[in-house]
């Protein structure tokens, strides 16, 4: 069970010392950083002094060129200010759940001034990569996650994801991620999300993912090794309440064709910045895929409100795909309620599928 976790502590001081005695007897102000305890990632050393080029009183042409070394003779009026380092991510709960903030782009931002379902799912994966590695986890080489496996030629594959929005941030707003694993049945690791709105601590995206080995050079599944349980036993959990039940709904994905697909996208062809470190299209990717099947005015008068996907092959630089799109309930599918889609998407003029998803989508402005 989750306890209720905190918001982030500082740990960080800047004392600015306003007197100082420099041979050009100028007034300067440098910084000086008191650690408050405790270890976090991307943290500036205790007693640091820093020193600046451009001093009070000196104009820019004057200063290019000149370095102070400033040492404080007067603490006198000085001023105490207590900073956060509020994007650096910590541990929690011994390890077990990961914490950290990030704040929204402009480029992250989609036709409607929200962030995109890719920007988020994108800062998913940025923080469960850096769990793995604040928790001394990751292997030298990005993407094969622990030494073990790196040992053995292993990566972590996509297999399933879930992700429900609540509300989607806009440009500036600061998110909260929290994340954790566990085991998902024999073979697999499951990770979970929490996303918050950092002012208010309101929910803003639930998911969870379920992640399978396979081997790098084979490319085939591998069975979860015990010598990989036992390096990653110090981050897994052994009970956990899920963020999203995923056996509510038990029904299966459809696999969609073309006597069953309301609308196909055909020609979509792989890019080089589509891979990732694992040799592939990134999964991310696939959504835009997905996009490219929904129907036009879905887009513009409606919100995604829950996604399912299921990786069923990978995808590399010399594929064709098409994207497959249906509306899973013809009937009662108005403008006015909620819609759902469910989507394929496999290599074109064969019958191989790469994907088979679900889309809900509620209107932009409910009444």
């Amino acid at each position: 069970m989750l306890t209720n976790l905190a918001a982030p502590r500082p740990f960080m001081e800047i004392i600015t010392v306003p007197h100082y005695s420099t041979s050009a007897s100028i007034n300067k102000t440098t910084i000086i950083t008191a650690s408050c305890g405790g270890n976090y990632p991307n943290s500036v050393p205790s007693n640091t002094t820093l020193h600046f080029n451009v001093a009070a009183g000196l104009t820019k042409n004057q200063a290019i060129g000149k370095n102070f070394n400033l040492k404080p003779t007067s603490w006198q009026a000085a001023e105490k200010i207590v900073v956060e380092d509020i994007f650096g991510g910590r541990l929690l709960q011994g390890g077990l759940v990961f914490q950290q903030n990030f704040l929204i782009r402009v480029s992250e931002l989609g036709p409607d001034c929200k962030a995109s379902i890719e920007a988020l799912i994108n800062i998913l994966q940025e923080s469960a990569m850096n769990h793995f590695k604040s928790a001394g986890l990751m292997a030298k080489e990005v993407g094969a996650s622990t030494p073990e496996m790196s040992r053995r030629n292993l990566i972590w594959v996509v297999y399933r994801m879930k992700i429900v929005v609540e509300s989607y941030p806009s440009w500036a707003d600061m998110i909260q991620v929290e994340t954790w694993t566990c085991a998902s049945g024999r073979n697999g690791m499951r990770r979970d999300w929490i996303v918050r709105d950092y002012k208010t601590g309101k929910t803003l995206l639930r998911a969870f993912c379920v992640y399978l080995m396979m081997n790098k050079r084979t490319r085939k599944l591998s069975k979860f090794i015990e010598e990989v349980r036992e390096e990653t036993k110090s981050i897994f959990m052994e009970i956990t309440d899920p963020t999203i039940d995923d056996n509510e709904d038990d029904r299966k994905l459809r696999e969609l064709d073309f006597d069953t697909a309301d609308h196909v996208q055909s020609g979509l062809l792989p890019k080089r910045s589509d891979m990732d470190f694992n040799q592939h299209v990134n999964h991310v990717k696939y959504i835009d895929w997905i996009l490219e099947s929904v129907p036009h005015w879905i887009l513009e008068s409606r919100k995604m409100t829950s996604i399912t996907l299921e990786f069923m092959k990978e995808c590399g630089m010399d594929s064709v795909l098409e994207s497959l799109c249906a509306f899973s309930c013809r009937a009662g599918c108005t403008k006015s309620e909620g819609i759902e889609l469910e989507h394929t998407i496999r290599l074109q003029n064969q019958s191989h599928i790469i994907l088979r998803g679900r889309t809900t989508w509620m209107p932009n402005h409910p009444k």
